[in-house]
């Protein structure tokens, strides 16, 4: 018993460092899990009328209900999509704060999913005479997931080519099952995230300083 003692002290301490580290991750993964069980979407499809309070959508947003950016991204269509984005979610935001820490971490994926969306929803707008969404409403953090995916990306030694190929799949994804708001948006947001990492510093500096405060 004492002999164990030690290692489990040594794999609490290692959990709870990991906990604080990725705080931003866990944070976000709570409010999800919270969000969507108040929704009941943990066990059935998010009902209609949820839908049409909380998410995103044209029509609410150019009548100024900014807060749905906000309340839109953490709400899920039903439990495999839960499942899904909470997954998505934990990996793509997890990797970012590891990278750029959680401060930066936050701005950035607030900051290109609402931006994503806004320059979706204006698309929406100027397509009216060719396919009318904007009585359509949408939920999910996948927009701010794929501009991090982007963000990561512009650092990879072989980024053009899987940026490319990213493009393509959401391309053969709205070919073979579309879904126009969610694939736009994903296209947008990873157009936008990985301009943004062209244009920014890479983030072993920030990682490395990190490290030696944590040290």
């Amino acid at each position: 018993m004492s002999a164990e003692a030690p290692g489990l002290t040594r794999a609490g301490a290692k959990i709870m460092a990991t906990v604080v580290r990725l705080r931003f991750t866990a944070l976000f993964l709570a409010v999800m899990v919270i969000a969507n069980l108040l929704a009941g979407t943990l066990w059935q499809p998010l009902p209609h009328r949820l839908l049409a309070a909380w998410g995103i959508g044209f029509d609410p947003v150019l009548s100024g209900d900014l807060f749905r950016l906000i309340t839109g991204t953490f709400l899920s269509h039903d439990p495999d999509m839960f499942v899904r984005q909470i997954i998505f979610a934990a990996l793509v935001i997890g990797h970012t704060e590891l990278q750029r820490g959680g401060v930066r971490t936050a701005a950035f994926f607030f900051g290109l999913d609402i931006v994503g969306t806004l320059i979706l929803l204006a698309c929406v707008g100027w397509a009216v005479g060719i396919a009318d969404l904007t009585s359509h409403y949408d939920v999910g953090m996948s927009i701010g997931g794929f501009g991090l995916i982007g963000l990561a990306l512009a650092g990879w030694r072989g980024k053009w080519l899987v940026f490319a190929a990213i493009l393509l799949a959401i391309l053969a994804k709205f070919n073979i099952d579309p879904d126009p708001l969610a694939d736009g948006g994903h296209a947008i947001a990873l157009m936008l995230g990985f301009v943004l990492g062209l244009a920014l510093k890479p983030p072993q500096r920030h990682r490395s300083k990190e490290v030696g405060n944590a040290g």
